[in-house]
């Protein structure tokens, strides 16, 4: 451990309280002494080959270079919000100014990434700069990284329909908006003929807002579920009015709209059911088992469902269990029986029939 005079250490810790750059938080404060001396690892100030930033906090030996750029990078499996920090420790020059100079798209960090709140999955280049370009060996750089996952998953964006962000109806769906982009798609699926209730909110100001509705082919049905052009905002940070949304079963997007430049901001779709009305008849059965000899039909259906059997002119019945899965007790079958199997839901729906001959 290198020693310091206490006159050392009190203008290390100003030091490092004025040079501590922040992206993506307030008030982040120094933390000296992430490794001991000997265990720093080498900065790069060549951009073909930056150091491999992972999640933590890491320590570097400032070296004497002419050339004032070191270099790092990151990859994201999925969108997430980064935050990266910087403090210097130790050091004889009191003009030495470190800064964070940006998160950039490609190796030569000519692409700046202008919003880190809602980064998309890829590999990223990180810069650092340093003023003047004289440095001494007995300073530390200190690099704070954190990525956060808005937990969308691997390649979810809600950029465009082919990469929404899943919405459950009933729980409220957050996402972030930035001013690269002008929408925002979330998808979700309903197995029922449902009335809904949406709202919206946007934390940050804006020119103009609106909310969309589209089907599962992408087509704008706002109107026509809503009876409204569009759905429109509040001002910012106030929840929009309820909107009625009816929808047959089925696959749709919920879209947000936004006009005018605007620093990333929170949006939140809110969405609640009204009215559920099945009138979806289940599905066909399937993996039927029937042999000769035995006295039972086993197969799979709608979940918590009642089973029919036809066998000749006798029709038996039983519940599908809530793992999908039935046990029908027959007659015992012979080689020849036409049998007819169908399921009826709770709704009263009774579904199409499978038709199978014991061999």
């Amino acid at each position: 451990m290198r020693k310091v005079s206490r006159l050392s250490k009190l203008a290390a810790v100003m030091l490092a309280a004025v040079m501590a750059v922040s992206t993506g938080a307030q008030g982040s404060v120094p933390v000296f002494g992430a490794q001991e001396e000997g265990q720093y690892k080498k900065l790069s100030y060549n951009v073909d080959k930056p150091v491999e930033l992972v999640p933590g906090e890491v320590s570097f030996q400032v070296e004497e270079v002419k050339n004032k750029n070191c270099y790092f990078t990151f990859t994201l499996e999925e969108t997430s919000k980064v935050e990266i920090t910087g403090h210097v420790e130790g050091g004889t020059n009191s003009n030495l100014s470190w800064a964070f100079f940006g998160v950039y798209s490609d190796k030569l960090c000519s692409k700046k990434v202008g919003e880190l709140d809602a980064v998309d999955a890829g590999t990223y280049y990180v810069m650092f700069t340093c003023t003047p370009n004289r440095l001494s060996s007995d300073q530390v750089l200190t690099i704070s990284f954190q990525a956060t996952s808005w937990g969308f998953g691997k390649g979810v964006d809600g950029k465009t329909m082919d990469n929404p962000i899943p919405l459950t109806v009933g729980k409220d769906c957050k996402i972030n908006l930035n001013e690269k982009y002008a929408a925002r798609y979330t998808k979700f699926t309903l197995e029922n003929d449902t009335v809904l209730a949406v709202q919206g909110n946007m934390a940050e100001s804006y020119a103009g807002g609106s909310m969309r509705v589209y089907d599962a082919k992408g087509t704008n049905i706002t109107s026509k579920a809503a009876g409204v052009s569009e759905l429109k905002l509040a001002k910012p940070g106030e929840w929009s009015e309820v909107y009625k949304v009816t929808l047959k079963a089925g696959t749709y997007f919920l879209g947000v709209n936004w006009r005018g430049q605007m620093p990333s901001s929170d949006f939140t779709f809110r969405t609640e059911i009204l009215k559920e009305t099945d009138n979806t008849p289940p599905a066909k059965p399937t993996k039927l088992v029937y042999k000769a000899g035995t006295t039972k039909v086993t197969g799979n259906g709608e979940k918590n469902a009642t089973v029919f059997v036809r066998v000749g002119d006798k029709i038996y019945t039983g519940k599908i269990s809530s793992k999908g899965t039935f046990s029908v007790k027959t007659a015992k079958l012979v080689k020849g029986d036409v049998v007819y199997v169908w399921v009826m839901d709770k709704a009263l729906n009774q579904g199409k029939y499978s038709k199978v001959t014991v061999k």
